[in-house]
C-alpha cells in the first residue's frame, strides 16, 4: 500500500541474532534478493561468539547492528529494535527470524495486504520439508492455550490460498505498523521467549487493529533453531511456563482456573510419556516451567547450557 506521497512505504527488517551461525547464510542470501526496494534490516545481537554478528556485517554492510552484552531474549531483543526504529522515520517493522528463508516478493505481497491499521503475516512452510506448513498463522484458542486447527506439519487444508483475516500469528514473520507501538507499547520482557508473540498480537487486536493472511507471501523456517529443537528442554521450559503466564494474563480468574485444571491434567499424561520415552531433562524442564510460574519467576531465568 503506497504511501500519501505515493511512494513505498518504508520497512524496518527487524530480527534478532544470537549464535546463528548455521543457518544465518541461507537467511542472508534470501534477503539480498528480496525484490521490495523501501527496506532496511536491523539487527539486534544478543551477545554472539560464534562470528555470525560479523558474517552479517559483511554480507549487510548497510544494515544496521546493534550489539548486546548479554542474552536479553527475544522480547528485550525486539525492544532494542523496536525503541531504534521509532527513532527513525519507518511505516513498518517487519518482525522476522534469522532461521527462516525468504521469497524474493514476499515483502511486497506483505505490504500489499498491510495498512495503517492492519498487520500482515504470510504462509510458512518447514525449511527441508516441501508442502507442509509450520504453525505460524491460524486461530488461537483462549480456553486451552493452543491453535485451533493445529497446522503444524500438516498440507495446506482447503481455502489455505485465500487471503482473510485470521485471530493470531507468531512473529516469526509478522509485518507491523509503527503505529501499533504508540498504542500498545513493547514486548512484554517477563516472557523473555516462547508465547510473547501471542501477547503482543492480543494486545494489537485488542487496541482495533485487524490481523490478515496473505499465502501469496511465502517463507521457509528453521522451526526452533535457535533453542536447539522442538522438543529440546529449553523449548519445553519457556513454552510451558509462558503458556501458563500468557492464559493467566488474558484471562478472567474463573476462565484461569478452567484452563489450569485442564492444563495440569493434560501434564499428567506428558509426564508418563517423557518416563516411557526416558526424556528425563524434557520432565524436568517441564515441572521446573510450572514451578517458577507458581513462584513468579519470568524474564529470563535460564540458559541454553542450563539444560544440557
Amino acid at each position: 500500500m503506497a504511501t500519501q506521497d505515493g511512494s513505498l512505504p518504508s520497512v524496518a527488517i527487524l530480527t534478532i541474532n544470537y549464535n546463528s551461525r548455521p543457518y544465518i547464510e541461507g537467511f542472508l542470501a534470501s534477503l539480498q534478493a528480496v525484490a521490495y526496494p523501501n527496506r532496511r534490516l536491523v539487527v539486534v545481537d544478543n551477545g554472539s561468539d560464534d562470528g555470525s554478528p560479523e558474517e552479517i556485517s559483511r554480507r549487510f554492510p548497510q544494515a544496521v547492528l546493534m550489539r548486546n552484552e548479554e542474552n536479553l531474549g527475544i522480547t528485550g531483543g525486539h525492544n532494542v529494535g523496536i525503541r531504534y526504529c521509532l527513532e527513525h522515520p519507518f511505516d513498518y517493522i517487519l518482525f522476522l527470524n534469522n532461521d527462516t528463508v525468504v521469497s524474493h516478493d514476499f515483502l511486497d505481497r506483505l505490504v500489499e495486504s498491510a495498512d495503517e491499521r492492519t498487520m500482515a503475516a504470510p504462509k510458512t512452510y518447514l525449511y527441508g520439508r516441501p508442502g507442509l506448513l509450520d504453525d505460524t498463522v491460524g486461530d488461537f484458542d483462549w480456553w486451552r492455550g493452543v491453535w485451533r486447527g493445529w497446522l503444524y506439519g500438516k498440507p495446506e487444508p482447503p481455502g489455505f490460498e485465500r487471503q482473510r483475516e485470521v485471530s493470531m500469528a507468531s512473529l516469526c514473520c509478522l509485518l507491523v505498523p509503527v503505529a501499533v507501538f504508540h498504542d500498545i507499547g513493547l514486548m512484554d520482557e517477563r516472557f523473555f521467549m516462547y508465547y510473547d508473540d501471542f501477547d503482543f498480537v492480543a494486545r494489537a487486536k485488542a487496541a482495533g487493529y485487524r490481523l490478515r493472511l496473505n499465502p501469496a507471501a511465502v517463507i521457509q523456517h528453521h522451526k526452533a533453531a535457535s533453542s536447539g529443537g522442538v522438543e529440546s528442554p529449553f523449548k519445553v521450559y519457556y513454552a510451558t511456563r509462558n503458556r501458563l503466564y500468557l492464559m493467566r494474563k488474558h484471562s478472567s480468574c474463573p476462565r484461569f482456573a478452567l484452563f489450569l485444571a485442564y492444563f495440569l491434567a493434560t501434564r499428567v499424561g506428558y509426564c508418563v510419556a517423557y518416563l516411557v520415552r526416558r526424556r528425563g531433562r524434557q520432565l524436568r524442564a517441564m515441572l521446573l516451567g510450572i514451578a517458577d510460574f507458581c513462584r513468579g519467576r519470568l524474564g529470563r531465568t535460564h540458559e541454553l547450557a542450563y539444560f544440557r
